[in-house]
């Protein structure tokens, strides 16, 4: 019979036998084998025996089926396949794999030179050709990317045969690095007894990265009631999982009826094998890792599409009325945000033109976290803004929203205004952010409009917010909004682009079009910063007003 191994993202670990029904795992209950994580979608895959073969199909999920790190819709399993759902990685074998047959107890013995020889980290490894040899042939074994167990088992099965082990354990620091698990356990005559490891002997291997060796011959010249003897052990040796510094784990073995001993040659070759095995074991994690990343990458690309939907679909434009926007985000979601939505009045008979709200937010923070409030503040304007022209008392209500919704340490600065077309005025509050531009095509220098300074949204329930109303006069102008991604752009100087560069080309475009205004700004931030990475979203929007 097959079975899948299944390593949930809580880190417990099923196994699943597979039979002729087809089974459906998902995060439905309903599931044959449901699955607790929020990655899975309901009905994820199914896997049924078609042919004599096991094949996995993906159910129209979400976020996809990965088979070997690669996306699929409907494969044959084979073997060792690995297949990620969400945070769920599962071992497909076309048999059982071996289970535990016995467990480890940890003991207190006496590790002087009387009973056990060590070595320490640098000693190099003395062998001859032969198991040199064996060593570079048994490499490709132990060091081919796999699933952590199935390595354990492979590295356990070669100790077994070549340095003849009757009992066997291989055990792994635990992720918090207090303490080991042992996931590969093997007593060669079953499951009776138990494995019985020095806790010293464990300690100076984990702590120290030291070898050692012990036989009962050691134990002649001491206390029999102390000795391994009582614990039926003839000889056994234990060495450490290194990576260069880093100890990963340790190997186990010993004999219970052997009259042979181990030999330095021996633990020798196991410190060999035991390094085969540790860069087989970072080989998995660093594959595991990628797999992982490969995973969020997908999950932020999915949140930048969804992100990317509640911004408007179409900026709105009249006669009087154009807008443009730029959004950059600093990583694959932006904290940032912007809106345009038309005040629900509808337009007089003698042709007036609606008001037109607008707003430019910024999240403090970057990433998934300012993204969600960001949400959070468009579903509130895009309910709200439409209806009232009462921009301070509509700043108190979305205010307590963001006090109720998150904690003192994330705000959110922003500008938020009302044009009137007809009446050529407007009005605006700055919630702690920079003032807009007023540029206008007969006067080369931006105008920095003065607002009252008001609390971010989130920092204060109570705070007011005071407007102020501005007359636009009758010749065209532009109104330019910002976040300070674009005066915060460093080079790779680490020099900001400042606000002195971004006046200075404003005053180059001020007889631009929006359009034309926002990518020249952009084209000499670009030349600014030169190769340096983004460092924060960047969000400008400029309305024109002909």
């Amino acid at each position: 019979m097959a079975e899948l191994v299944i390593n949930h993202s809580s880190g417990r670990v099923e196994r699943l036998t597979l039979g002729a029904e087809a089974i459906v795992l998902g995060r439905d209950p309903e599931c044959d084998l449901p699955l607790d994580d929020p990655g899975t979608s309901r009905q994820h895959v199914r896997i049924n025996l078609q042919d004599g073969q096991y094949v996995i199909q993906d159910l129209g999920s979400k976020n996809g089926t990965l088979l070997n790190n690669i996306g699929v819709t409907r494969a044959i399993l084979a073997d060792g396949d690995v297949v990620v759902l969400g945070s769920v990685r599962m071992t497909f074998h076309d048999k059982p794999a071996a289970k535990r047959s016995a467990s480890v107890r940890l003991i207190d013995q006496p590790t002087s030179q009387d009973t056990a020889r060590f070595s320490g980290p640098g000693r190099n490894l003395a062998l001859p050709q032969q198991r040199l040899e064996l060593l570079y042939e048994l490499s490709d074994r132990l060091t081919q990317l796999r699933g952590r167990d199935e390595l354990l088992e492979e590295a356990l099965d070669i100790c077994f045969k070549t340095l003849r082990f009757e009992r066997g354990a291989i055990a792994i620091r635990k992720p918090d690095g207090r303490g080991v698990e042992w996931p590969v356990v093997r007593n060669l005559y079953g499951a009776q007894g138990e494995l019985t490891v020095s806790r010293s002997i464990l300690a100076r291997a984990l702590d120290g990265g030291e070898r050692a060796i012990i036989n009962d011959a050691d134990t002649s010249q001491v206390d029999p009631t102390v000795s391994m003897v009582q614990h039926g052990i003839r000889s056994a040796m234990c060495v450490p999982l290194a990576n260069r510094d880093r100890v990963l784990g340790v190997i186990y073995g010993d004999r219970t009826s052997s009259g042979t001993v181990y030999t330095e040659e021996d633990v020798d070759f196991l410190a060999g094998l035991a390094r085969q095995v540790s860069i087989g074991l970072i080989n998995g994690q660093l594959m595991a890792e990628q797999e992982k990343k490969v995973l969020l990458e997908n999950e932020m690309a999915l949140a930048r599409k969804i992100q990317q939907r509640l911004f408007p679909e179409q900026l709105p434009k009249t006669g009087l009325i154009s807008f443009s926007v730029l959004n950059e985000p600093g990583s694959l979601v932006s904290g940032d945000y912007y809106d345009v939505i038309p005040m629900a009045e509808t337009a007089g008979a003698d042709g007036d033109e609606r008001r037109i709200g607008f707003i430019v937010a910024d999240v403090t923070g970057e990433g998934i976290a300012a993204a969600l409030l960001m949400a959070n503040l468009q579903a509130a304007a895009r309910v709200t803004l439409p209806h009232s022209d009462d921009l301070p008392n509509l700043l108190q209500g979305w205010n307590r929203l963001i006090c109720n919704n998150t904690d003192a340490s994330r705000f959110i600065t922003a500008v938020v205004g009302i044009l009137d077309p007809t009446a050529r005025r407007m009005k605006l509050i700055c919630a702690g952010h920079p003032p807009p531009y007023l540029l206008r095509r007969d006067r080369a220098a931006p105008e920095l409009l003065s607002l009252d300074p008001c609390y971010p949204l989130g920092v204060m329930e109570d705070a007011e917010f005071e407007q102020r109303e501005i007359d636009l006069g009758p010749d065209p102008c532009t109104v330019f909004c910002y976040t300070d991604g674009v005066t915060e752009a460093m080079n790779s100087d680490r020099q900001l682009y400042g606000t002195d560069r971004m006046v200075d080309s404003l005053a180059r475009s001020h007889q631009a079009d929006p359009s034309q205004l926002i990518q020249q700004l952009r084209e000499s931030v670009s030349a600014f910063c030169g190769p340096a990475p983004q460092s924060d979203d960047i969000t400008v929007l400029a309305v024109h007003l002909e």
